[in-house]
């Protein structure tokens, strides 16, 4: 996990390097005009490291699910192994929030430790609307949310970084594909990053702690206590997946840092 943090940010503090790059004459590329040859090069460069990007914070996906999957004290073996066995990422997401929710709130049935036989969305009358409308809404994020970017990452892999082809042969073009391709960007990526890290925290505080274990309030669980913080975290994250304004990200980068050698010329002059 470290060294793939490591990479996400080395990545990620290349791409803002390269938004305060600057042509022979001092002007800034990126303020320059689109048919701008130096413009036009930093774009490619600015596109190669958006899918590099993207792939690192897919790759931190599934190693946050890893991660529970060896959380202390958190599953059986029997359990464990299931889920591991799951074969895409986006299953192993739906099955493990399936499995911890139904560790949590004991509705884990004699003879069927992985809950195949648990239909989590007929457990009001035992849970409460409440809770089976938060737990259908971490579904939600994983399908809106976290599915997207697991096929993107997909794509990428096989080289399709620029246009974008129909699964499963990639014989046929997909304007849709490739449209979902260009939109990703250091905003989107970063977005996506910090929604995995909320969604893995969500995760863990619904397994590993019960109702009565609680310092901050006995008669609940520290997943029912943060759950509103997360979700202004997560819908805050998705508000910039959905409208990233790269443009506005790249202005404000080099205006503060404008801002700031104007500001040191000021002080540096009295």
């Amino acid at each position: 996990m470290k060294i793939l943090k490591i990479g996400f940010d080395q990545i990620r503090d290349q791409i803002k390097s390269l938004y305060h790059s600057k042509d022979k004459a001092g002007n800034y590329v990126f303020k320059l005009h689109d048919a701008d040859r130096s413009k036009i090069a930093a774009r490619e460069t600015e596109t190669a490291l958006f899918r590099i990007l993207s792939g690192i914070q897919v790759s931190w996906a599934e190693e946050s699910i890893k991660r529970i999957f060896y959380e202390k004290d958190l599953f059986t073996d029997a359990q464990r192994t299931y889920l591991i066995r799951q074969g895409e990422l986006g299953q192993k997401w739906y099955k493990t929030l399936d499995v911890v929710f139904c560790i949590a709130y004991g509705l884990v049935p004699a003879g069927d430790e992985t809950c195949k036989s648990v239909n989590i969305r007929l457990q009001r009358r035992q849970l409460g609307s409440t809770l089976v409308n938060q737990y259908l809404h971490l579904r939600e994020i994983i399908t809106r949310h976290l599915m997207p970017n697991f096929a993107i990452r997909n794509k990428v892999q096989h080289g399709e970084w620029l246009y974008g082809f129909k699964p499963s042969f990639s014989e046929v073009f997909s304007q849709d594909i490739t449209d979902q391709l260009q939109r990703e960007n250091i905003v989107t990526t970063t977005s996506r990053f910090t929604l995995v890290n909320a969604f893995y925290q969500m995760i863990v505080d619904m397994g590993r702690f019960k109702s009565g274990a609680f310092a901050l309030d006995p008669n609940i669980t520290p997943f029912e206590y943060f759950y509103p913080h997360y979700i202004r975290k997560i819908d805050f994250e998705v508000k910039k997946i959905n409208t990233p304004e790269l443009d506005a990200y790249i202005d404000e980068m080099i205006d503060r840092e404008i801002r700031g050698q104007q500001h040191r010329a000021a002080r540096a002059g009295q």
